[in-house]
């Protein structure tokens, strides 16, 4: 497929007379190849050659209707062209994102029909697409129609042989009052209920059983990600948010405590799935695989007061239809912004502030908050995280991450404490790959069990030192051997009785 920009003069025609309107001129300036499954196949050809554009603008700019059709994707914009004869539009790059250039080249259609995926996330972006372009000119197409079992979006519709001028006619404008009645909501609760699979969240590819839990990366909700210092925190929230980055989920990464710099070096590694460090002549490559991804980060470093980082957080949204926003970490931003007892009401605040937030902007936001000092790692608990109760209290998701087994030990656990969506519990155990840089998720360890028994001046029959060979006893005190001994007194009465 081509992708073209204007070049010239709309006000002259190729004659060079002034005052006679003709189309603009157009020239392609990159390739994008496509697959029927955009997440499978995507590549741009020049790479890094132009800023990406609404595809298909040539056709809507100059046919002179008043009305286009926004899609998310190549294939989408071309069908529904084809089978409605309004002229159709497809996002740039990222299906869920609408940048602020092309939201101005759209500014004179006065009927915008934004036609996404028809399902959860793809919904969540129609709304946020709607409230940017203006509710009163927006309408939303949902091409399944309510029956999870329908056409996703409008190239799958073509597909399938439904009539996609019916669907345009079907197209509603998006409720924006704050105050709804049960008839407002009650298709959606029978969709909800009826269809539990399609309201789940962006999965992760990583984690398999992290969406066994979590069933998803949901909009709206606040997850506190807590642990000891230097079990990982950091590398697996990095991984995970690359992870969502890959299924269109836009990211802003405010990391207060490691530069930016470094934090995009470790990404890359992790995208390149090796340490890149090691192989500076593929930099490059990777940065341009990286820069297509809907990644941001907040220029803040240390101590900064939140109603200044949630001001950039609101652009950010605005701006760049962020989805999902970490904060890295609490303590770090709110270092000098409290004193004494004071930090506690602080905290609160901020977190009060952070929960009202993802509930307004309909955003994910992830918070690393730190474990109480004095807190031992054997009894790790909801009750650990620093800071009063309020801070679990407004959270969604409470999510510890341990380490398993001996200090040295590579493995650790995500131990899942709370769970407002569905209340699964549980632990999620993960290992460092140094070459990757990255966690990979095991099956449970094997609890090995120790069965000592207490060495006696008593000589040992020739049965007992078979048992004692099989099972793996070893020297202990007298408390660690209660079973064992009832379990060789047995063996001895059988000895004797034969």
């Amino acid at each position: 497929m081509l992708k073209d920009i204007a070049d010239g003069d709309a006000g002259a025609d190729s004659s060079g007379v002034a005052g006679e309107s003709t189309q603009s001129e157009y020239h392609t300036v990159q390739l994008k190849i496509v697959g029927w499954n955009t997440a499978d196949i995507e590549m741009y050809y020049p790479v890094d050659a132009t800023q990406p554009g609404l595809f298909g603008f040539h056709i809507a700019d100059s046919s002179g209707s008043s009305e286009v059709i926004l899609t998310g994707h190549e294939l989408d914009a071309v069908a529904a062209y084809q089978e409605t004869g309004i002229p159709a539009v497809s996002l740039p790059r990222n299906a869920y994102q609408l940048p602020l250039d092309s939201m101005r080249a759209l500014e004179r259609f006065e009927r915008i029909y934004v036609w996404l995926d028809d399902d959860h996330q793809g919904a969540e972006a129609a709304r946020l697409i709607t409230r940017k372009l203006g509710v009163d000119r927006c309408l939303t197409v949902h091409s399944r129609g309510g029956s999870p079992k329908g056409p996703k979006s409008a190239s799958y519709a073509l597909a399938r042989g439904f009539d996609l001028k019916e669907m345009i006619d079907q197209a509603r404008p998006e409720r924006h009052d704050k105050v709804l009645d049960f008839a407002a909501l009650r298709e959606a609760v029978k969709f909800e209920v009826n269809n539990p699979d399609l309201i789940r969240g962006v999965e992760s590819t990583d984690l398999p059983g992290w969406n066994s839990c979590f069933k998803g990366l949901r909009p709206g909700e606040l997850t506190i990600l807590s642990g000891p210092t230097g079990c990982g925190k950091t590398t697996v929230l990095s991984q995970m948010s690359l992870d969502f980055c890959k299924s269109n989920v836009s990211t802003l990464w405010g990391s207060f405590e490691i530069p930016n710099v470094r934090l995009a070096t470790r990404m890359m590694s992790q995208l390149a799935k090796r340490d890149i460090t090691k192989s500076p002549g593929e930099v490059e490559f990777w940065s341009q695989r990286f820069e297509q991804m809907p990644m941001y980060f907040l220029k803040f470093h240390g101590s900064t007061k939140p109603r200044t980082v949630l001001d950039t957080m609101r652009h950010a949204v605005y701006a760049y239809d962020v989805k999902h926003i970490i904060i890295d970490n609490l303590q770090f931003m709110m270092s000098m912004q409290a004193k004494g007892m004071d930090k506690y009401e602080a905290q609160d605040s901020a977190i009060a502030t952070f929960r009202q937030f993802a509930t307004e902007e309909n955003v994910h936001i992830t918070v690393v908050a730190h474990l109480r000092k004095d807190q031992p790692a054997s009894d790790i608990d909801i009750n650990s995280i620093f800071g009063s109760a309020k801070v679990t209290q407004e959270a969604d998701n409470v999510v510890v991450l341990q380490k398993y087994g001996a200090a040295e030990s590579k493995i650790r656990y995500m131990n899942v404490l709370k769970n407002r969506f569905d209340g699964t519990l549980g632990k999620i155990y993960i290992q460092y790959d140094p070459e990757s840089l990255s966690f990979r998720e095991i099956p449970p360890p094997r609890q090995r069990k120790n069965i000592k028994i207490l060495a006696t001046s008593q000589k040992m029959s020739m049965q007992d030192k078979l048992t004692q060979e099989t099972i793996g006893i070893d020297g202990g005190s007298q408390s660690d051997i209660d079973l064992d001994a009832i379990s060789l007194a047995k063996i001895r009465e059988n000895e004797d009785g034969s």
